[in-house]
């Protein structure tokens, strides 16, 4: 499947390439191409150097660390379609540099990487959908506490939410 991706984003880079080509000249194509790479390079400069002091501003709990991470992400991803050779990706990458486009993306990409974090939890063993419960054999048994008393499993939880002693 991954496989496919790939010729799928090769095929798409080349027709667009092969387009603007045809259409302003191969010279131009090439010109237009670096020239994108290098914008993308000087706004992501100047874009990572904001959202990097948002990430340290929420690191001492002055803003909402939600949005900063999630401009963290979105820089990654430009970064990387910058990287990738093809105007398309540039374009792509250009696009998610501006901030208005990154501030309407930040709900879906929170909810991905919920998603993605709960499905890691699960794989690891910890069920996020039941609390934080690590698989275990239970044997069933009676429970001495240190000062003698026994507990019974049966009865409800108590209210008493103090810390044992010693602590």
């Amino acid at each position: 499947m991954r496989l496919l991706y790939v010729f799928a984003y090769l095929a798409i880079e080349i027709g667009a390439f092969v387009a603007m080509a045809h259409f302003f000249g191969f010279a131009w194509a090439i010109l237009i191409t670096l020239f994108a790479v290098g914008l993308g390079f000087v706004l992501l400069q100047a874009q990572g150097k904001k959202v990097f002091a948002e990430l340290q501003r929420a690191s001492r709990n002055e803003v909402d660390p939600r949005g900063p991470l999630t401009d963290t992400a979105l820089l990654a991803a430009a970064t990387l379609l910058l990287v990738l050779p093809g105007i398309v990706s540039t374009v792509i990458g250009l696009v998610l540099l501006i901030p208005p486009v990154r501030k309407l993306l930040r709900p879906a990409v929170q909810a991905a990487g919920a998603k993605s974090f709960a499905a890691s939890m699960n794989r690891a063993g910890l069920y996020a959908s039941r609390g934080m419960y690590m698989r275990g054999t239970v044997i069933d048994g009676t429970v001495i506490e240190p000062d003698g008393t026994i507990v019974d499993p049966t009865a409800p939880p108590t209210t008493n939410r103090t810390l044992p002693r010693g602590y």
